[in-house]
C-alpha cells in the first residue's frame, strides 16, 4: 500500500509502528485517551486541532511534507462541526479582535464627518365628524324643517397631502429663522445654489428651476408622517441640520395641512350655496310670473267658481302658483343652511403637540456606527481565518 494512499489514522500507525512508539506513550503526548488515539488511527473519530498541534510537537518528524497534512473539515456531509469551528475561531482571537476594534474605531470615527441631524414632531388629531355639531339653535332648525345639513364627511389620506407637491413648494419659497437668528431658504440650508466644482455645460448662470425641482425631491426625503388607523393621531416628522428651522417647519406643514383640509370641506358648501342662490332667482321669476297669471285670471273671471272649464283653468294656475312657492321656500331654506355652513370654521384637525425646537441631535447615532462597524469585523474577520484555514 503506498503512502499516499493511506488515510490520515493510518500514517498515524505508521508512524507510530515504524519509530515503536507505544500507544499509551502517544496518547499521553497527545493529551488524549488510549482508547481516543485507537479511534484515531481506525478512522471512527476526527482528530482535533489542539491534538493535531500536540502530535506535531511531540513528533516533528511525523509531518515530512505538505501532502501528509490532512486537516480536519469544517462541513461534511452537510454537518457543521461547530465545535472545530469555535476551535479554530478561538486560536485566531487576536487576529479577530484586532480587526473588530479598528472596524469600531473607523465606523465611529466616520460618524464625526456625517452632518448633524434635528428631528421634530407635531401631532395633529382628527375632528369628530358630526355634520351640526355645535350649531344649536339651528341644528333644530335644520330637524323642524325636514333638511339634512352637510356631513362633510369627506375623508383625505393625510400622507399624500403632507407628501405633495403643493405643501413642498411652499415649505421651499418660504424663509426661515436659523439658529443664528439669519433668514435663510432651504435651497440656502441644502447648498443647492451653490456653484458646482466641476460644470458639463457652458451656462454661466444656474437654472431656478432646475434647483427648485432638486429641493422639492429633497423635501420629500426629509419629512415623514405617521397615521395611527385605531386612534386617528396623525404624526408629522421634519429633519434638518438647523434645530429652530426644522420645528418651525413642522408646525409650518401642520397648519397647511390644516388649512387645505379646512378649504376644501367649505368649497363644498360655497359651491352648494351659489347652485343654489342661481337655482332661487330663476325661481323666484317663475313664482312672480304665475302669481301674476293667476291674478290676471281672477280679474278678468269673476264667476269662474260657476264655469267648470274656467274653474278647470283657475286650478291648472293655482297647483303652478303653489308648486313654484313650495320649491321657492325649499330652496330658501336650504340657501339659509348653506350660509351657515359656509361660515362655519370648526378646524377638521386639531393640533394636538405641536413641535419644539430639538434639543439633541437625532443622527448620527455614534454608538449604532460604533457597533455596526464591529459586527461587520468580527464577521469579515471570522470569514478571513475560516477561508485560509
Amino acid at each position: 500500500m503506498e503512502v499516499n494512499n493511506l488515510t490520515f489514522g493510518q500514517k498515524i500507525k505508521r508512524f507510530r509502528l515504524i519509530n515503536d512508539i507505544r500507544q499509551e506513550d502517544m496518547a499521553e503526548k497527545m493529551g488524549v485517551s488510549r482508547a481516543t488515539l485507537i479511534n484515531y488511527e481506525k478512522g471512527h473519530t476526527k482528530i482535533t486541532v489542539d491534538a493535531l498541534e500536540k502530535l506535531k510537537q511531540a513528533f516533528p518528524k511525523f509531518i515530512l511534507d505538505e501532502t501528509d497534512k490532512e486537516k480536519p473539515k469544517i462541513l461534511q456531509d452537510n454537518i457543521i462541526d461547530f465545535r472545530l469551528l469555535f476551535e479554530i475561531l478561538f486560536k485566531k482571537k487576536r487576529f479577530i479582535l484586532l480587526l473588530v476594534f479598528f472596524m469600531s474605531l473607523s465606523g465611529f470615527a466616520s460618524s464625526y464627518i456625517m452632518k448633524k441631524q434635528y428631528t421634530a414632531k407635531i401631532t395633529l388629531y382628527p375632528a369628530k365628524n358630526d355634520g351640526m355639531q355645535g350649531m344649536g339653535q339651528f341644528q333644530a332648525l335644520a330637524m323642524n324643517l325636514g333638511i339634512n345639513a352637510s356631513q362633510g364627511d369627506q375623508s383625505f389620506n393625510i400622507s399624500d397631502v403632507v407628501k405633495s407637491r403643493l405643501i413642498a413648494e411652499k415649505s421651499i419659497k418660504q424663509t426661515w429663522i436659523n439658529s443664528l437668528g439669519t433668514e435663510v431658504s432651504l435651497i440656502d440650508l441644502w447648498g443647492l445654489n451653490k456653484e458646482p466644482l466641476f460644470k458639463f455645460s457652458n451656462e454661466k448662470a444656474i437654472n431656478k428651476d432646475i434647483i427648485e425641482e432638486k429641493a422639492i425631491r429633497k423635501f420629500d426625503k426629509h419629512i415623514f408622517v405617521n397615521e395611527d388607523r385605531i386612534t386617528g393621531l396623525i404624526t408629522i416628522s421634519t429633519k434638518l441640520e438647523d434645530p429652530i428651522i426644522v420645528a418651525s417647519l413642522a408646525n409650518f406643514v401642520g397648519k397647511q395641512i390644516q388649512n387645505y383640509i379646512q378649504k376644501e370641506n367649505s368649497a363644498q358648501s360655497t359651491k352648494e350655496k351659489i347652485f343654489i342662490g342661481e337655482r332661487l332667482s330663476v325661481v323666484k321669476k317663475e313664482l312672480e310670473s304665475s302669481e301674476f297669471d293667476l291674478k290676471e285670471f281672477k280679474e278678468s273671471n269673476r264667476g269662474y267658481e260657476d264655469s267648470p272649464e274656467l274653474f278647470m283653468i283657475f286650478s291648472r294656475l293655482f297647483r303652478e302658483a303653489e308648486a313654484k312657492k313650495e320649491v321657492y321656500l325649499t330652496l330658501q331654506q336650504q340657501l339659509e343652511l348653506a350660509r351657515i355652513e359656509e361660515v362655519r370654521q370648526s378646524p377638521i384637525l386639531h393640533i394636538l403637540d405641536s413641535a419644539t425646537p430639538p434639543i439633541r441631535k437625532s443622527s448620527p447615532n455614534r454608538l449604532m456606527f460604533l457597533i455596526i462597524a464591529g459586527v461587520i469585523g468580527a464577521i469579515s474577520s471570522s470569514i478571513i481565518v475560516l477561508y485560509k484555514y
